[in-house]
């Protein structure tokens, strides 16, 4: 989820569109506890009583329901659409297939394969570039489960020896810029990286007078999930912060600390330097909904493109 506040709509219904659209889609399934009021604005850097207006009109409208200590829920059964706005465009359909001597069961036959054929039609060589191999087998294995699409993963350095076998190219936000430098004559898609919201709530429920190490293997985590702290209310003096190459600085870090947070992969090499006494949670990025949904969407608009001028792409990509 992100919210746009030079976008058209108001923020309140951009959160309020983008929640129904993950119940719909089942990524926030019937029975799925919601991230609290606190922390779903602290997320999104939003005023909280706006996410408050938010879940109480879902509620009011059947998404939601509240349950008094023990938070927000989607609900059951929820009003998903039926479909029922498409018929005027079916009926439309239909009438002008009569009209051309084309039965309903062809039209249904005929719209089938369509279907088909735009699900599974040729998709374009799809490259996630990130600026170092951990997180780039990370994000490139969890992006591709995501979608059901391949991707051809590419290191930052070596983005301009392989540009040339690439029709789409997909990064994290920090690298979006400078990949867009690089491959102009490319479409390059930029994708939100984010803790998950269970983590941000164990982190914004720690004690106030934890010391706090959050470490991670490059600069530019250190900056998205520090920005992600914040948000949720710990103070800049309760979090230290380290990469993997600042040896000194990361052994003085650890000492020091209560709690550390790190990415699974990033524990697995400070393990053996982690106090006895410190709490150690887990802290992954996840790529978003929203950014899956974002690059799918850029994959189908691929495969609609007339064959010529997908041919005529990769000619040039050549």
């Amino acid at each position: 989820m992100r919210v746009r506040r030079d976008g058209p709509l108001p923020i309140a219904r951009q959160i309020a569109d983008q929640l129904v659209a993950l119940i719909r889609s089942g990524s926030l399934h019937p029975g799925g506890r919601l991230p609290p009021v606190r922390v779903l604005a602290g997320f999104l850097r939003v005023n909280r009583n706006t996410v408050a207006k938010v879940y109480l009109a879902l509620e009011r409208d059947g998404w939601l329901a509240t349950t008094q200590g023990r938070g927000t829920f989607v609900t059951e059964s929820p009003p998903y659409g039926t479909g029922a706005e498409l018929a005027p465009l079916l009926d439309r359909l239909l009438d002008e297939a009569a009209a051309r001597g084309v039965s309903e069961e062809e039209v249904g036959r005929l719209v089938a394969s369509r279907a088909a054929a735009r699900a599974n039609g040729a998709g374009p060589r799809v490259g996630f570039v990130e600026c170092n191999q951990s997180d780039l087998a990370y994000f490139s294995r969890q992006l591709s489960a995501k979608l059901g699409h391949p991707l051809i993963p590419v290191l930052l350095s070596e983005l301009s020896e392989k540009e040339r076998g690439l029709d789409l190219v997909a990064t994290t936000l920090f690298h979006v810029e400078e990949v867009r430098r690089l491959l102009p004559r490319h479409e390059v898609v930029g994708l939100m990286a984010a803790p998950d919201f269970s983590t941000l709530d164990e982190v914004a429920h720690l004690p106030a007078n934890a010391r706090i190490a959050l470490v991670c293997a490059t600069h530019e985590g250190v900056q998205s999930k520090e920005r992600s702290i914040r948000a949720v209310g710990i103070r800049r003096a309760r979090l230290a912060t380290a990469t993997l190459q600042q040896a000194e600085r990361l052994r003085s870090v650890l000492t020091g600390a209560d709690v550390v947070l790190a990415s699974p992969k990033v524990l697995e090499r400070i393990a053996k330097d982690v106090p006895s006494r410190a709490r150690v949670i887990p802290f992954g990025s996840v790529l978003g909904d929203g950014a899956v949904s974002l690059l799918a969407e850029r994959i189908r608009a691929w495969k609609r493109k007339p064959r010529s001028e997908s041919t005529k792409a990769r000619r040039l990509s050549r």
